[in-house]
């Protein structure tokens, strides 16, 4: 009798155990990165849902799992929505944040050509996300390692898309979603096209970036990246006007005269070549344009003050152009004091 009291009280605890080990230890995580996306959708089961994690790495065993939510009473509280749940948790800790946290989803559209400073403030206003932290996980260098980036920062590879993003995801997770979505578009043929023209990756995005920045009229990318890669082969400083917006402020302005001379290593009116890096995050068509000069000798581009270019080979030309959008601004800035009444409001609305 004795030994059959023990007998059973052994066993009793062998399976206490297995079942606590079942609850609340952690997962091993089976999948690179930090997070899974999982879609929890209406009337989905909780087989459904174990087989769900189970293929996406964040649990070991189906079966452990839906034991869990059995035996603390979550299987009807899981919610409907979409869920980053983190590698390495506990099944306890997964139901949880399966039960209480809801569909907490924003999409989010990243528009081409915004600076990450830009993408820091939007992600603040959408979701709460902390700016600063955020930043500094855009210059993260133990993070930028990791995905092979040799960048002072992210900048020019935070990819220009629309998102699902949460309150309760790290800014690495974010930065590393749009990293994973930039070598998804920049992928190992257009690298291997950027190496033949003897490009670095972060020299062809930092280029893209530059032209991201100049394109209004969506049929000039070509043009613009060649008179980028014209002005290269010669050594002609760029004077790119982007690479001047992203050293002078967090808001876009008519550059003066007096920020060409900004001591900046960005500021291509002084230094020659391409800047240090990316001096925003440019979309596809800006990426592949780098890879894709025109075949035409342009060396000089001014805005003709309607969304277009004028491009020319000399700098007389060049000029002559230059002028005629000085005299447009003018008679612009005449007419709009024209129609001013004596209050000095603008009447023209």
């Amino acid at each position: 009798m004795i030994f059959g009291g023990l007998a059973a009280l052994l066993l009793s605890g062998v399976v206490f155990w297995k079942a606590y080990q079942a609850v609340y230890s952690p997962n091993t995580a089976r999948s690179s990165g930090e997070f899974a996306e999982i879609n929890v959708t209406p009337g989905m089961t909780l087989q459904a849902l174990a087989d769900s994690l189970l293929n996406n790495g964040v649990i070991n065993s189906a079966r452990d799992f839906v034991f869990s939510a059995r035996l603390l009473r979550l299987d009807q509280q899981i919610q409907v929505g979409l869920y980053p749940l983190p590698f390495g948790r506990s099944n306890a800790d997964l139901l949880i944040r399966l039960s209480n946290s809801g569909s907490s989803a924003a999409l989010i559209t990243i528009p081409e050509g915004m600076t990450s400073r830009e993408i820091a403030a939007l992600l603040k206003s959408r979701i709460g996300m902390d700016s600063a932290a955020f930043m500094r996980a855009v210059s993260d260098s133990a993070l930028l390692a990791k995905n092979g980036i040799c960048a002072p920062s992210f900048e020019g590879f935070l990819f220009p898309d629309s998102y699902h993003f949460y309150h309760e995801m790290k800014p690495a997770w974010v930065v590393q979603r749009m990293v994973n979505r930039f070598f998804q578009v920049f992928d190992s043929t257009q690298q291997a096209k950027a190496a033949a023209m003897g490009l670095s990756v972060t020299e062809a995005v930092t280029l893209a970036s530059i032209i991201e920045g100049e394109i209004y009229s969506p049929d000039e990318d070509g043009l613009i990246s060649a008179v980028y890669h014209n002005r290269l082969k010669k050594n002609m400083l760029l004077q790119a006007d982007p690479t001047i917006q992203y050293i002078i402020s967090n808001n876009r302005r008519r550059l003066f005269r007096s920020d060409l001379a900004v001591e900046s290593p960005y500021n291509t009116y002084l230094h020659p070549g391409l800047p240090p890096g990316p001096v925003c995050n440019p979309g596809k068509k800006a990426l592949l344009a780098a890879l894709s000069p025109a075949p035409v000798p342009y060396l000089f581009m001014v805005s003709q003050g309607d969304g277009r270019h004028a491009f020319n080979t000399n700098l007389a030309d060049h000029l002559l152009a230059k002028t005629k959008l000085d005299s447009l601004r003018q008679a612009l800035a005449a007419s709009a004091a024209q129609g001013q009444d004596s209050t000095g409001q603008n009447r023209f609305r």
